[in-house]
């Protein structure tokens, strides 16, 4: 668990480490190492990431990797520090987002065509999702209890769906290719919107450079980039 001092630290650039403060409200934590005002906070959720707290130096990564040299799985905000981590340790994939922020003076009504997801619809959304390897049942079962979803149904079956993922973030959004253009992702959005804000949170979420739809559908609904997060695998 964090001290209060440690989240106090983190609270200080809350918008880029606003994934380990969320992280760990809801995960336990099971490794630290701090240097001065830099941390590196390990969560246990699908695998054990290490977030590495914004502003942490090439070498605190350079003795983080000294002490944990194999198997790691590690999340950064700072693009300059991912940089030298890639060319100075031996990277096996990464994956790369913006983040987008909810403008605070931003409202959200939600449609009636909006139900809660359930857990017997959770193996749709496993089935149809690009980020399998991030995601199992269990995974996705407590997503369902932490932070809930929505879902579109036609004859009580899941046409699209939204949930959180473990960082608090607002994802998962999938609306099947024959239900597409008639605004489900647009009023799922909103209805994890007022989700996230009624426990008291920010709503962020992340979104990869290429997924063009994504990020016009959100900057539409009042989110702006509010920097980038990189999730990464080193050997």
């Amino acid at each position: 668990m964090l001290t209060e001092a440690q989240k106090q630290l983190l609270l200080q650039e809350k918008d880029q480490n606003i994934a380990l403060i969320y992280l760990a409200e809801e995960y336990p934590l099971t490794g630290l190492m701090q240097s001065g005002n830099m941390m590196m906070c390990r969560f246990q959720s699908d695998e054990e990431w290490c977030h590495f707290s914004h502003n942490s130096t090439t070498r605190f990564i350079d003795d983080f990797f000294g002490s944990h040299p194999s198997g790691q799985y590690v999340v950064i905000s700072d693009d300059h520090v991912f940089d030298y981590a890639r060319k100075h340790h031996r990277l096996i994939w990464s994956i790369t987002c913006h983040r987008l922020f909810l403008k605070d003076s931003v409202t959200s009504s939600v449609n009636n065509l909006i139900q809660p997801l359930r857990s017997e619809h959770l193996k749709i959304v496993y089935d149809n999702s690009k980020y399998q390897q991030f995601l199992n049942l269990n995974y996705l079962s407590k997503r369902l209890d932490l932070g809930g979803g929505y879902c579109v149904n036609v004859e009580d079956n899941p046409v699209g769906w939204m949930m959180t993922h473990d960082d608090g973030s607002v994802g998962m959004l999938h609306v099947l290719d024959d239900f597409r253009g008639r605004g489900y992702a647009r009023m799922l959005v909103k209805a994890m919107t007022n989700r996230v804000r009624q426990k008291g949170r920010e709503v962020y979420a992340h979104i990869e450079p290429s997924n063009e739809p994504s990020l016009k559908l959100f900057l539409s609904l009042g989110f702006e980039i509010r920097g980038k997060i990189t999730w990464a695998f080193f050997r």
